[in-house]
């Protein structure tokens, strides 16, 4: 969502995603004919805000770049309805009055968003559309901090859009794709097709929980999600049936070896291990390469970066 704008300094972006008092930044350049390159990666300590950035703008001259923000996950609701009966470019002034008994904040002052999603042209069904919003309470206080500090943002994104990002790079021609991000706190669910996003789900199953020491916890942990991940892809199914799946990537898929194996046996796509060299050039940051876990720490904001050139 491209909601404050600056200009251009340094070509690519650098994404800045917190989390839980840290944030992780990435720094991603696309090239015209060749896969993306990975400039860098880095955490920060977060607890202050403030603080964390002004120590980036020196660390990491973040005020020559453009910088784009991934808002947390109580920072923001996604909420997929359809499309109303107005001009696409309506849509978000019309969005805005429906979302009024959907939210629990005020929209009126709200940030918005709105992404289509591509219809089926023989169904002739009027499109969807996902909202992105979030309450200007959540907004102003890190935008306002990023102003001060010199480090202004010229986005503002969200983990769904990231993702979505991350799984169009990788997607088959022709067929669909879902992304499952296994996180530390929550695991995050994107279908893709085309580029574009057609479902996201936040699951309440973490690391933690699928790779607990004790076995009984880790099958309980792998039955609630496998479970959650299948209802989900049934239903996408019985609402896309234009799009052909052609499977499910997971993230960190190598510490998740167990899971996956659990996963393949009741879903009826290919499950596998998420592998990002494929589409993306890490050469600068091997220790991604050789860990899987911050590969997939640092995944939200690699997608967050993912922009173009003149996003």
């Amino acid at each position: 969502m491209s909601l404050f704008g600056r200009q251009r300094q340094h070509p690519g972006w650098v994404a800045l995603a917190p989390g839980h008092g840290i944030a992780r930044l990435a720094c991603v350049e696309s090239r015209s004919g060749r896969p993306p390159r990975l400039l860098w990666v880095a955490e920060q300590d977060f607890a202050d805000a403030a603080a964390g950035l002004r120590a980036l703008k020196s660390g990491r001259e973040l005020h020559q770049r453009r910088i784009v923000a991934v808002l947390e996950r109580g920072q923001y609701q996604v909420v997929t309805m359809e499309a109303p009966d107005v001009p696409r470019a309506d849509w978000k002034d019309a969005t805005r009055w429906l979302l009024q008994e959907r939210v629990d904040f005020p929209v009126d002052t709200a940030a918005l968003d709105v992404l289509e999603i591509p219809a089926d042209a023989a169904q002739r069904r009027k499109p969807g559309l996902i909202a992105v919003a979030a309450p200007r309470a959540q907004l102003q206080p890190l935008v306002l901090q990023a102003s001060q500090a010199g480090t202004p943002f010229a986005a503002i994104d969200v983990a769904e859009t990231a993702l979505r990002n991350i799984s169009g790079l990788l997607e088959e021609p022709g067929r669909g794709q879902a992304l499952l991000h296994v996180g530390e706190s929550h695991s995050s669910l994107v279908v893709t097709a085309g580029g574009e996003l057609l479902l996201s789900r936040q699951m309440d199953a973490n690391l933690a929980s699928l790779t607990h020491a004790d076995p009984d916890l880790r099958q309980q942990a792998f039955e609630r999600t496998s479970l959650e991940l299948q209802r989900t892809l049934d239903g996408f199914e019985r609402s896309f049936t234009h799009v052909s799946l052609s499977r499910v990537l997971v993230a960190p898929g190598q510490l998740l070896e167990d899971f996956m194996a659990y996963v393949r046996e009741l879903l009826y796509v290919p499950v596998q291990a998420l592998e990002l060299g494929q589409a993306l050039d890490l050469a600068a940051a091997p220790e991604l390469v050789a860990d899987p876990l911050q590969l997939a720490q640092y995944l939200v904001a690699i997608g967050a970066c993912l922009r173009g050139e003149e996003a």
